[in-house]
């Protein structure tokens, strides 16, 4: 068996990109944009072709991807003893040396492989075995800073070995210095904003903000800023063909795309401490010329436009009672009709109840995950006067 990939190669090969689930779209359109091609969604995930200098772009310039792997083997395995005498027979010696660190991290969904932990130790002691047979020496594993990272990948009997480019997720940017409780994944924030279909020029108030995520992620795709643009490091800076004159060149193109106009983005919370930390986190992304960011109650608001996009995240969970909810659900609907005519509304939540409290009928439903919770993002278009009056005037807009 051959690996699919080496270092060595020049020509374009596959690329596959996670995201979470309800944004494979939006990372599809991403890829298009920066020149992907057989761009090809799939649950939770996208894959692409490029070269090398493509997987760096893209590690650099996503804003909805997860991680950027590369599939290096495919194989079919039945049971652990397949799997190690596959992962054993590929010539990891083109990859790495004795002396090199490694990291493994494993996902399955079969009944043959239930535990990550086994399948990667598993395939560490393949890995390892092989060299200690050829060499008398092995690869020692490193959690925090590996020379090279694999993830593998088991559905039902096929296995998919990749290599890890990116190293710490792509959601770790490196601006977000506070956080509260449960905070937004970057990844999921910027989702939101793209899904919402906000543009720069529009105003856009991100509510109940917390540590300012939705809004800093607005704030960095309409400036044009490379998310990994506040990262030191890549996976694939320490591979051994890391080409970092490249790399520079790449970094330096996005880079110089960075705009100074003039956005309209205001970030509020409730709560004088998360205001803080949103105001810390809007500094180090350096953003703080396009958001604003206010220690005030979203029913407080009186926009400064008559129209744009809110975004809201309100407190959800099971431990937030249900009368809670139903009370703040009827309460954002009541301020939303009172003061937010001509805006349309976007708002995340795993409630049911939040739902059917908030007096208001949704035009767009779309299922995402907030970590582990299951949500609708939902979208409330909040009309001039009647929807039916509106509705007339666009068909009959002589009268």
């Amino acid at each position: 068996m051959k690996f699919l990939y080496t270092y060595t190669q020049k020509e374009d090969f596959e690329i596959k990109f996670t995201t979470f689930f309800g944004l494979e779209e939006v990372l599809a359109n991403e890829l298009k944009k920066l020149g992907g091609k057989d761009v090809t969604p799939f649950k939770r995930g996208v894959s692409a072709v490029g070269d090398i200098g493509f997987l760096y772009k893209c590690n650099l310039n996503l804003h909805t991807a997860l991680k950027v792997l590369i599939p290096i083997a495919k194989f079919k395995a039945e049971n652990e003893q397949d799997l190690y005498d596959a992962i054993k027979s590929l010539e990891w010696e083109q990859f790495l040396t004795f002396d090199d660190t490694l990291m493994i991290e494993s996902v399955a969904n079969s009944e043959a492989f239930t535990h990550s932990l086994f399948i990667s130790q598993k395939v560490k002691d393949a890995l390892v075995d092989r060299f200690r047979e050829k060499f008398g020496k092995r690869p020692s594993v490193d959690l925090v800073h590996p020379g090279l990272r694999l993830y593998v990948h088991i559905y039902k009997n096929e296995v998919t070995v990749n290599l890890d480019s990116s190293g710490e997720p792509l959601y770790k940017r490196g601006y977000r210095a506070h956080i509260g409780e449960a905070p937004m994944k970057e990844v999921l924030a910027s989702g939101l904003v793209k899904l919402s279909g906000w543009e720069p020029h529009q105003l856009l108030i991100d509510s109940m903000t917390g540590s300012g995520t939705i809004a800093i992620e607005a704030a960095i795709w309409a400036a044009g800023i490379p998310p990994g643009y506040y990262r030191d490091e890549f996976g694939f800076k320490r591979w051994k063909n890391f080409d970092e004159k490249l790399y520079d060149t790449i970094f330096d193109s996005s880079i110089g795309k960075i705009s100074d106009k003039a956005v309209d983005i205001l970030a509020t919370d409730s709560d004088s401490q998360m205001t803080q930390k949103a105001l810390t986190n809007v500094k180090k992304a350096k953003v703080e010329d396009s958001v604003k960011v206010l220690h005030q109650s979203f029913f407080d608001i009186q926009p400064s436009r008559s129209s744009g996009v809110i975004i809201l995240n309100p407190p959800y969970g099971e431990r937030l009672p249900v009368k809670e909810i139903e009370a703040m659900a009827k309460e954002i609907g009541s301020k939303l009709k009172k003061d937010f005519k001509g805006f349309t509304a976007w708002i995340i939540t795993s409630s049911p109840e939040f739902i059917k409290n908030i007096g208001l009928r949704p035009t767009r439903k779309i299922q995402v995950y907030n970590g582990s919770l299951e949500c609708r993002y939902l979208k409330y278009e909040m009309y001039e006067g009647s929807k039916k009056a509106v509705k007339n005037n666009r068909e009959n807009p002589e009268l």
